[in-house]
């Protein structure tokens, strides 16, 4: 007996196929944003695989934002990494004046 189900990976191909016309009437700019974003959810696509979501579209959202939450995340640790820098500075100004 034959596969019913699109292997997942099509599926996104054909998910991402079927936005072409929206991505051909964004900016150059917000292209490569979308075009990142659909890199986004090719990097988890053994995950999608296995969510076995009736629409498939729901997986591709789910793992576009876990990567826009590690970017978030990534952005506030290194934004206090910063202030932490900073503040020490600072107050190694102060002793030393």
């Amino acid at each position: 007996m034959g596969r019913t189900v699109l292997p997942f990976t099509q599926e996104l191909y054909r998910e991402e196929e079927s936005w072409r016309g929206f991505r051909r009437a964004l900016r150059r700019e917000d292209r490569e944003l979308f075009d990142a974003l659909f890199a986004a959810a090719r990097y988890h696509t053994a995950a999608c695989t296995c969510a076995g979501r009736v629409v498939p579209f729901d997986a591709i959202l789910m793992s576009i934002l876990i990567e826009e939450r590690r970017s978030a995340r990534e952005l506030s640790r290194r934004l206090e990494e910063l202030e932490r820098r900073l503040a020490e500075r600072l107050e190694a100004c102060r002793d030393g004046s």
